[in-house]
């Protein structure tokens, strides 16, 4: 018989990869047929099989060797392994075909596609005249095969991945390799390192010697024209590594560091305030090699977006005497889907500040753009049909969050297109795997469809924690309600968001302003924990979004904060103690109660600012400081200490000892202790905290147990011996099960056993 090629007919639906951890096989048979030189009623019989990682209601597929009929081809199950299948009767040829599942459409993992008029289809070669076809393969990491292990002789990584198919696969071929993340170096695996097993069905790592940091292992297979890949992103460290185990940093790429002046190139026509003004990616490396941040205890980085920016300004701020030019120095106008801003210094130093970064253990966390594009977006000139444009939202009183624009200059992205959506994806997968990077950060969360955050966290999650390493994902959803905060948490999405209760209920009043006391601080801090659970949640008092903190906690400057433009109108750099002090007490809440704590650049010495872009100075040097600005910065750095050195701050259960009841204000309670438990019960890692929130030091504070039912200084494992104020050095004997101990004024002791 003469083999045939099946022209595909045009598909009116799109392309799009599901975001599910899922196994799919097809094998084409050989016989049947007959001869007849190749007439339309020679078929062959094909089966097709989806295993879905979650229940679902129907699956059926859809092939062009019957113009695609999403309702023809219903396959039976699940099965005891939860698999679909069915068998079907298929005309000789290339033909094209998806499954649809729940009414998704979704290509089949680990098939090769083809392409027919712009659109994308799993592919299947069907022959009825004996033809063996290599069959397709999926690659699966056996979790139970991970180990990871330092020992003295280096690092000791191994794994196991699954190779499935139901065809045949006698002609498999297995590769590797593995990059150095710190120096960016990619080599291939020694036959000593990897080996296939005798079936071809298992593949095998074994590596050693490994020095301390991060490391990807690649592994391919192909068969036939067949292929299939999985990467193992894994750490060699002393201890495993939590993102509760220090501080978050936001660095506002532009407002940061200038380390190269050779790409500085501000946008004509926008006001400085709204400029690029020369911050880039080699600044951010040499405060990390200089240990910038290890001093604050930062253990990861939120970098504002890096993708390319348009290279002119537009109309923001307008009244009837002044129209403000404002330019994406911000990173948030993206342009390109896969390109670097150049006057951050383009992909070469995005890939020098990863490596850095990683050299010192330190995280790096993608900003990440799903909401919106700018309106010279690449794929706004090819897929216009993938935006939403008829809306502006301040025009339609945000009624339709989801859909409109936030200007009339940033289309807003249609994830209920499945091209769409398999595009975007691909993209952050690829930013996530090229730059080797460790989560994101997600960018307008609430205004984006339901499923997103589903498909975006299933997604990266089966591609990069596959050797047990936790990928961060958190998100920005500006709402306090915990509905909305916990819509898009668990369940495959988020592992956390900016914690926007505790930022709105209890820490900002009563620590900016005095206007509740400790007791309600208590109270908001154990809302959140009963409200959020597990979830990783990012507090912080300060962001690029609202006016500077220092400025908000400066009686001087409180009532310039609203402020946006005018020097005259804009808070001035605080001199007022009191302001520092504020600030202070809240970010020893942020460092010592749960949650993963945010410092905004430049927060940590004070940085004064009213509303955006106000809020976005270029970041002082240490020797630009005031007096108070650079004990302020101290300060914050033995905080950064504390919280980095003390594993009970490192994810350890919260407990309250006790909040007094003397009156504050509106609220109750001006001196507050609690404990952070040691995850590892070592008594040395428990820390005990202590806030005094008046303005004077409080003297021979007692830290017993205050009635038969409350925490006891014996239950941290403090029976005898001397504790250590972490900030300020001073040591403290128990005696009798108690100690006494002196509270400064608008300060805190942080407690640890020596």
């Amino acid at each position: 018989m003469t083999n045939r090629t099946c022209r595909l007919g045009r598909n009116p639906f799109l392309p799009f990869l599901c975001a599910l951890a899922a196994s799919a096989a097809l094998t084409a048979c050989g016989g049947g047929g007959g001869g007849g030189g190749g007439d339309d009623d020679d078929t062959c019989p094909i089966s097709f099989a989806y295993r879905p990682d979650t229940s679902v209601n129907s699956v059926f597929v859809a092939g062009g060797w019957n113009n695609y009929d999403r309702s023809a081809h219903k396959l039976n199950g699940p099965d005891a392994t939860g698999t679909y299948s069915i068998e079907l009767n298929v005309p000789a040829g290339e033909w094209g075909y998806f499954f649809l599942v729940d009414g998704v459409k979704t290509l089949d993992p680990g098939v090769d596609t083809m392409v027919d008029e712009g659109q994308s289809y799993s592919k299947a070669d069907v022959f009825c005249d004996g033809t063996v076809v290599p069959a397709s393969i999926s690659l699966a990491v056996d979790a139970a095969s991970i180990r990871k292990e330092r020992t003295a002789d280096g690092g000791i990584f191994e794994a196991a991945i699954q190779v499935s198919s139901k065809g045949d696969i006698s002609g498999l071929k297995a590769s590797a390799s593995l990059r150095t993340s710190s120096s960016g170096a990619i080599r291939s695996l020694e036959p000593s390192e990897i080996s296939l097993g005798a079936d071809n069905q298992s593949i095998s790592i074994h590596l050693k010697g490994l020095a301390d940091g991060k490391y990807t292992v690649k592994v391919e297979a192909a068969n036939g024209s067949h292929h299939a890949d999985v990467v193992l992103p894994f750490w060699v460290e002393e201890e495993d590594f939590s993102f509760y185990d220090g501080a978050l940093y936001m660095v506002l790429t532009d407002r940061f560091r200038n380390g190269d002046p050779s790409n500085d190139q501000p946008v004509q026509g926008s006001e400085t305030p709204a400029n690029f003004q020369g911050g880039d990616l080699n600044g951010i490396t040499q405060a990390i090699n200089e240990g910038y941040f290890d001093k604050l205890g930062v253990k990861s980085l939120w970098i504002t977006p890096w993708q390319m920016q348009p290279n002119k300004a537009y109309d923001d701020y307008i009244t009837d005497s002044f129209t403000a030019h404002v330019s994406g120095y911000h990173g948030y106008w993206p342009i390109r889907a896969r390109e670097v801003e150049p006057r951050f210094g383009g992909a070469e130093a995005l890939r020098e500040m990863v490596q850095a970064a990683h050299a010192k253990g330190i995280r790096i966390i993608m900003d990440t753009v799903l909401n919106h594009v700018h309106e010279d977006h690449e794929y706004m000139t090819s897929h216009p049909d993938w935006f939403r444009t008829s809306a502006i939202c301040k025009e339609i009183n945000w009624s339709d969050p989801i859909g409109c624009m936030f200007t009339s200059y940033m289309p807003d992205i249609n994830w209920t297109k499945p091209e769409t959506a398999n595009q975007f994806l691909s993209d952050v997968e690829w930013w996530v795997e090229e730059f080797d990077l460790d989560g994101l950060r997600v960018d307008a969360v609430k205004h984006m469809e339901d499923n997103v955050m589903g498909m975006l966290g299933t997604r990266m999650r089966n591609r990069f924690e596959t050797a047990g390493t936790d990928f961060f994902m958190f998100g920005e959803t500006y709402d306090g309600d915990v509905g909305n905060l916990n819509k898009y948490i668990g369940n495959g999405q988020l592992d956390g968001q900016f914690d926007f209760r505790r930022y709105f209920d209890g820490a900002s009043s009563a620590f900016l302003n005095d206007g509740q006391g400790l007791s309600d601080v208590n109270r908001s801090t154990w809302d959140s924990i009963n409200s959020f659970g597990d979830a990783m949640m990012v507090t912080f008092i300060g962001s690029h979004d609202v006016a500077r903190v220092i400025s908000r906690s400066d009686p001087d400057n409180v009532g310039y904060t609203g402020a946006t433009w005018g020097a005259e109108y804009l808070p001035r750099q605080s001199t007022n103690q009191l302001a520092y002090d504020r600030v202070w007490m809240a970010m020893v809440h942020l460092m010592t109660t749960p949650g993963v704590p945010l410092i905004y650049y430049g927060d940590e010495y004070g940085e004064e600012g009213g509303s955006d872009p106000d809020n976005r100075h270029f970041m002082k040097t240490e020797a630009q400081l005031s007096g108070q600005q650079k004990n302020q910065l101290e300060r914050m750095r033995r905080l950064g200490q504390a919280r980095s050195t003390l594993r009970g701050f490192k994810g350890g259960r919260f407990e309250t000892m006790w909040v007094n009841q003397e009156q504050w204000g509106e609220g109750h309670g001006n001196l507050w202790a609690y404990v952070r438990w040691d995850p590892q019960n070592d008594p040395r890692h428990n820390a005990l905290v202590v806030m005094n929130l008046t303005e004077n030091t409080w003297t021979n504070v007692e830290l017993h147990s205050r009635d038969a039912d409350s925490l006891k200084l014996s239950d941290l494992g403090w029976t005898s011996g001397t504790v250590k104020d972490y900030l300020s050095g001073t040591e403290y004997q128990i005696h009798d099960s108690a100690i006494t101990v002196d509270v400064p004024a608008r300060g805190a002791v942080i407690l640890g056993l020596k």
